[in-house]
């Protein structure tokens, strides 16, 4: 696992340690690295989960489309209805909102 230059983690809450998990093997099993790009850092909309380290950004961009939508069902299916993964640009947000 690897944390882009800039992204700040302490903070992020014990309920996004499954999500890193999961998502290590998912991406180890694509043979790809899992990158976090955002966590605690940059800027999100208003309330969103990042600024309460319940959400974290991680990079989609060196795969297709169709194996993008695989992984998020794959780490969707993983985590329960607790989380929320959602495909966005190059990256799969993945929050701890449950219901």
């Amino acid at each position: 696992m690897k944390i882009k230059e800039g992204v700040h983690i302490p903070g992020l809450q014990i309920q996004m340690k499954p999500v890193l998990s999961f998502a290590e093997k998912i991406w180890q099993e694509l043979g790809r690295e899992l990158v976090i790009t955002s966590a605690l850092d940059g800027t999100h909309s208003a309330g969103s989960l990042h600024y309460y380290g319940y959400a974290v950004d991680l990079r989609t961009r060196y795969f297709d489309k169709p194996t993008v939508k695989k992984v998020q069902a794959e780490l969707a299916s993983e985590l329960g209805s607790d989380y929320d993964v959602v495909i966005e640009g190059n990256h799969m947000h993945v929050e701890y909102d449950p219901k």
